[in-house]
C-alpha cells in the first residue's frame, strides 16, 4: 500500500511540472530586467562622425565635407541593417578623407617649420646684436671713465698754478668734450652695431599684403583657413583680421596706412637681416607676432585630427 501511494505521488508531481513547462512555452520567453547601470554603445549615425563646428568648417576646406556626408548616410543605413559589413564605397570614402586631412596637416607643418625657422632667425639674431651692444658699451664706459676722470685730475692739477692755469682749464674742457663723445657713441651702440648679413624669411609679409619670400607662402588651405571667420566666437572678423586687431591693441602696429605703420610693417617683414633700422625692439616685435601666427596655425591641426578622430569611432 505504501509503494502504491508513492508511485502515485510521483505521477503527480510528473503532471504538474509537465504542466508548468507548457505554460512558459505558450507564454513566450520571460524578458531580461534591464540593468540600469549599464551603458549602451551609440550608434554609428548619432556618434561616429559628430564634429565641432570648426572641425566642420576644416572640413569644408579642404574638401573632405561631401565624403564624411556620404560616409554617415552609409554608416546610419548599416545601423539599420543586421551584420556591419563595410562596403567598397566605405573604404573608398575613408581613404579619400584620411588623405585629404594628411595633406593638409602636412601643409600646416609646412608652415609651422618656416614660423619657427624664421623665429630661430629672429631670436639669433637679437641674441647677436644683445652681445655686441652689451660688449660696446662696456668699453665705451671704460673709455668714458678713463678719458674723463684721468684728463679731469691732469686738468685740476694744472690749475693749482697760474701759470699751468689756463692750460688745466683747456685739458678740462677737453675732458669733458671727449667723455660727450663717448657718450653719444654708446648711446648709437645701443641699436646693436654691426650684424651678419643674413637674408631672413617673411612670413609676416602675406598678412600686411606685401610680396613674400619664396620660402614664406601659405599653402592655399591654410591661408583660406586664417581667411576664414572663426565659429561659434560671436565675431564677424576673420582670423587675420582678429590678429591684426590684437596687434594694434598691443601697440604693435598702428593705423595701417600711417607713415609709421608702413615703416614699422616694412621692418616687420624685412628680409635683410644687415638693415640698421632692424634693431632689438623691432626684433623682439617680429618674434611675438610670428609666435601669434603659429598659435592659430595650430588650431587648424587640432581640428585636422578630430576629423580622424571621427572617423575612428
Amino acid at each position: 500500500m505504501a509503494a502504491e501511494m508513492k508511485g502515485a505521488l510521483f505521477l503527480l508531481a510528473c503532471f504538474l511540472m509537465l504542466s508548468a513547462v507548457c505554460s512558459a512555452q505558450e507564454n513566450g520567453p520571460v524578458a531580461t530586467p534591464v540593468n540600469p547601470n549599464s551603458v549602451e554603445a551609440p550608434s554609428p549615425q548619432h556618434g561616429r562622425f559628430k564634429a565641432s563646428s570648426n572641425a566642420s568648417e576644416v572640413a569644408r576646406i579642404i574638401g573632405v565635407d561631401p565624403d564624411i556626408a556620404r560616409l554617415s548616410e552609409l554608416a546610419a543605413a548599416e545601423n539599420l541593417n543586421s551584420g556591419p559589413t563595410t562596403s567598397l564605397e566605405e573604404l573608398t570614402l575613408r581613404q579619400r578623407i584620411t588623405e585629404g586631412v594628411m595633406v593638409a596637416s602636412l601643409d600646416v607643418d609646412s608652415v609651422l617649420g618656416e614660423i619657427d625657422y624664421e623665429r630661430e632667425q629672429v631670436v639669433e639674431l637679437r641674441s647677436i646684436l644683445r652681445a655686441r651692444r652689451d660688449r660696446a658699451i662696456g668699453s665705451t664706459n671704460v673709455a668714458v671713465l678713463a678719458a674723463g676722470t684721468g684728463l679731469g685730475i691732469v686738468g685740476s692739477l694744472l690749475q693749482f698754478t697760474k701759470t699751468t692755469s689756463d692750460a688745466g682749464n683747456a685739458v678740462g674742457f677737453a675732458a669733458g668734450g671727449i667723455s660727450t663723445a663717448f657718450s653719444l657713441h654708446g648711446f648709437r651702440q645701443v641699436h646693436g652695431g654691426r650684424r651678419p648679413g643674413w637674408v631672413l624669411p617673411n612670413t609676416l609679409a602675406a598678412f600686411f599684403g606685401r610680396q613674400e619670400d619664396q620660402h614664406s607662402y601659405y599653402p592655399e588651405d591654410v591661408w583660406v583657413y586664417l581667411s576664414s571667420v572663426p565659429m561659434g566666437e560671436g565675431t564677424q572678423a576673420s582670423r587675420r583680421q582678429l590678429l591684426l586687431d590684437s596687434w594694434r591693441e598691443a601697440h604693435r602696429l598702428g593705423v595701417l596706412d600711417s607713415p609709421q605703420s608702413k615703416q614699422r610693417i616694412a621692418l616687420l617683414t624685412s628680409t635683410d637681416a644687415a638693415d640698421k633700422k632692424l634693431n632689438i625692439d623691432v626684433l623682439n616685435q617680429r618674434a611675438a607676432m610670428l609666435a601669434d601666427v603659429a598659435d592659430q596655425v595650430v588650431q587648424m591641426k587640432q581640428d585636422l585630427a578630430e576629423i580622424l578622430r571621427g572617423l575612428r569611432r
